[in-house]
């Protein structure tokens, strides 16, 4: 039987040959010493895992995981953060990354992590259950994966923020921090079927980014079955139209079906990162 394959991806030749040296043996090995060779051998090889160095040339690890985690191909794979950036390795794990060791490290912390991470991928393919919050805007209904969402809440009084798009002109502060609140009504052209005060806010966690999706309501988060769930892949035209990128697939629910949305269909292409400049150049107006 042949052994589940790892990519080793670090711009340091001495941490390559000590994590080769610990996992040879147990994992066929490949490696990469930037983040464009990553990606390129992650599409290539498909490995079972990635261990991932953050600070490398031409390419970090974050953006190699995000991109990763944006492509469904390669989503499901493992990354496991190897950093001595403790900060930056963390905010990684809310961007999909499954775990996170520190440098130095010692032999058995890197077979365990690695491991783990390899047991964990096994009983997700098994199940291939998905946890969802479901919400309504209007007379739509769809469904988000949990994994992004960070809370909710009924929405509270909001600041404007006049310089964003028409749907995203609004910001609220939440526990000391600014976050834009996106009235995902308004974004796809619908009306709200509840007044503001019973509405809720959907917290979310996109590209390192929190964001507020307004919606009607939200139901709680389930847990669904393979059997329920009809992937991407599967799911007709999804060539066209904001579906392209933002259909994660098709959720069989009470008797309908419901799309699966990665809660960055939303946002047009390139606004992200600029929501915390807007939210600081809406507080400097306030405060002038």
């Amino acid at each position: 039987m042949s052994l589940p394959s790892l990519l080793l991806v670090d711009d340091s030749d001495a941490i390559l040959a000590l994590e080769r040296a610990i996992l040879s043996g147990h994992y066929t090995i490949h490696t990469a010493s930037n983040g464009r060779e990553a990606l390129e051998k992650v599409s290539r090889l498909r490995p079972a895992a990635v261990l991932l160095d953050l600070s490398m040339p031409e390419m970090d690890g974050d953006e190699v995981l995000q991109r990763m985690k944006a492509d469904p191909a390669t989503s499901d794979i493992p990354v496991i953060i190897i950093s001595s950036e403790k900060s930056r390795a963390e905010a990684c794990l809310g961007l999909g990354a499954e775990t996170f060791l520190a440098k130095p490290f010692r032999a058995d912390e890197l077979l365990h992590a690695v491991g783990e991470a390899l047991a964990n991928s096994r009983r997700r393919a098994r199940t291939g259950s998905l946890l969802v919050l479901r919400v309504t805007v209007g007379t739509l209904e769809f469904a988000v994966p949990l994994d992004a969402v960070r809370e909710v809440l009924l929405h509270p009084a909001t600041r404007p923020l006049p310089t964003a798009p028409s749907y995203l002109r609004e910001y609220v502060e939440v526990r000391g921090e600014a976050l834009c609140v996106l009235d995902v009504a308004r974004r796809l052209s619908v009306e709200h079927s509840l007044p503001r005060v019973e509405r809720m806010l959907v917290v979310i966690q996109v590209d390192g980014v929190a964001l507020a999706l307004a919606v009607d309501t939200v139901k709680d988060p389930e847990e669904y079955a393979a059997a329920d769930i009809d992937r991407r892949e599967r799911v007709g035209g999804t060539d066209h139209g904001p579906l392209r990128e933002g259909l994660i697939g098709m959720l069989r629910a009470g008797g309908h079906l419901l799309p699966i949305l990665d809660p960055r269909v939303f946002v047009a292409r390139g606004l992200l990162q600029d929501l915390p400049k807007m939210v600081e150049a809406a507080e400097a107006r306030r405060s002038a």
